[in-house]
């Protein structure tokens, strides 16, 4: 009876050493209260609220625990002085909401080259793909002495289809649906600059 037993409480000890967790490498239960400000970017449309509410749900994902309020737009709670907070607007934006950090970051589409399928035209339809090429840049200070907690970034190119090209050649980043059009991209570019929070 001690074999079948001792068996078993070896493989009870593999499944949980095997599926144990590991704690991210930046704890922001640890950090107290973290402000959370919209993502900058000059893309039109909305993808940047929407790559913010990805990188909102993979971080809380990863850290339930973590207290983080949203506190807005990058230009409307930075007034538009840049995408990281000076140590003294970080120290009012502690006292204004009541946050010991901030979480703040970039979103540059660059390189947005549209590509049109001229097979297709002649077949009586248009595909037009975007060549993208995306950076996304994360920091986390402290509100009490300026101080940068925390940073990472990523690149990422990739083709995406269904999106809006204008006569100008602008790409409009405003698909109905954010996670068909270009979920795929901004999901790989969280995942790549959050891998220490998760």
């Amino acid at each position: 009876m001690k074999r079948p037993l001792a068996g078993l409480s070896l493989v009870l000890l593999a499944f949980g050493l095997g599926g144990c967790l590991v704690s991210p490498r930046v704890n922001l239960e640890r950090l107290g209260t973290v402000g959370f400000i919209g993502l900058q970017s000059d893309a039109r449309g909305n993808i940047t609220a929407y790559a913010g509410q990805v990188l909102l749900e993979v971080v809380l994902r990863s850290q339930p625990r973590a207290r983080i309020i949203e506190l807005g737009p990058a230009d409307r709670v930075l007034g538009g002085g840049g995408p990281y907070p000076s140590p003294q607007a970080l120290a009012e934006i502690g006292r204004r909401y009541n946050v010991d950090a901030v979480l703040a970051g970039t979103l540059d589409l660059s390189k947005v080259r549209p590509r049109v399928d001229l097979a297709a035209i002649l077949f009586g339809s248009i595909q037009a793909a975007v060549d993208v090429d995306a950076f996304m840049s994360l920091r986390l200070m402290d509100t009490h002495d300026g101080t940068t907690f925390w940073t990472d970034s990523a690149r990422v190119r990739m083709d995406l289809v269904n999106l809006n090209v204008l006569k100008s050649g602008d790409v409009l980043f405003d698909a109905r649906d954010p996670e068909k059009a270009y979920g795929r991209l901004v999901r790989e570019l969280v995942l790549r600059t959050t891998r220490d929070l998760r």
